[in-house]
Parts: C-alpha cells; structure tokens; sequence
C-alpha cells in the first residue's frame, strides 16, 4: 500500500487553490510512502482546468519519504495538480542486482529477470517506445557479466523503464487547486 500525505502547496486541505505567479518556479512536495516495501516512483501532474491535456514531472526524493518537484505555469488562471505514486519494479531489480554484486553473489537469475521484465514492458508499451526497448534488448542480449549489469543498472535505462513499465500498485492523490496570477 502507498500513501501519499501532506502535499504541499495546499490551503485549506485542498479546497481553497495556493495562489502562485505565472512563470515562477514553484516547489511541490508531498510524503510519499509505501507500506509494502519496494522502490516508487513518484510524479507531479498539472493542468488548467478548462484542458485535459497537462503537463508531468518525476519528482526525487529528498529522504525521510518526502519527494520534492519544481514546476512552472505561464498561464494564468485556476489549475490543479495532483500526486501520483507506484512501485517501481525495475528499479527494484536494479536494488537486488546491486545488493548481488556486493555480497559477492552470481547475478545470472537476476540477468534473467531483467531481460525478462524488458520483454513484458514490450508487450504492454506503444510502439512509439517499443523500438528503443528492442534495441536496449538486443544490446544487453551481445554483453556478457559487467557489461551487461552496466547496462542494466545505467540510469538512461532505469529512466527507460520506468517511463514504460506498467505502474504496479498506482495512487493518485486528489486534484488541488493553484490560482495562477500575473
């Protein structure tokens, strides 16, 4: 179970909007946790309310379980944003192959699995981002030991796969409102 708590800029617990300058830089923040354990990924979405399309950024963690977003609105006028939080699966594997790597164990089954999580991604992904992940396959499929964890662990491909795998265990925080001024 993740939980998502104290978001900020929030007035009002999210029934008033936080009043903001257009163009300005404007820090998110929330405590964001998961209950079960396992590595997340967290980002900020935002929009005008009047659109359906928005904008999103991953948030990092700056540690004791608060993430941390900056955003920038140029247009004025009431928006939303929200919080959205998942296990990162990849990131997870990349945890264990580590850890692998430092106790001095083989890292083979765990090879194994990450191969194994690049073909699932293919099946679920758009075709817009199958070809990279094919390449990515391929290339791993060509290296042997270090390389081939190099590769696995490199953060373009942990970025990679954390823009294409499914989001296990999804949460939305609700929408709060930003007045967005001059």
């Amino acid at each position: 179970m993740i939980v998502i708590e104290g978001t900020m800029p929030v007035i009002g617990q999210g029934h008033k909007p936080a009043k903001v300058v257009a163009g300005q830089l404007l820090n998110i923040s929330s405590r964001v946790f998961c209950l079960t354990g396992g590595p997340l990924a967290v980002i900020v979405r935002w929009r005008h309310v009047d659109s359906s399309d928005g904008e999103s950024l991953y948030m990092h963690t700056l540690g004791d379980r608060v993430w941390n977003g900056q955003i920038r609105i140029e247009k004025p006028g009431l928006h939303v944003f929200c919080i959205d939080a998942w296990i990162d699966r990849y990131a997870g594997l990349c945890l264990a192959l580590e850890r692998a790597m430092q106790r001095g164990e083989s890292p083979e089954g765990l090879i194994e699995d990450a191969l194994s999580q690049i073909l699932q991604t293919l099946e679920f992904c758009d075709v817009e981002r199958q070809q990279p992940l094919i390449e990515l396959y391929q290339q791993l499929a060509i290296l042997v030991g270090h390389e081939q964890i190099a590769l696995l662990m490199d953060e373009s491909t942990q970025v990679q796969m954390r823009d294409v795998q499914q989001r296990t265990c999804l949460v939305l925080s609700p929408e709060y409102p930003l007045y967005v001024t001059h």
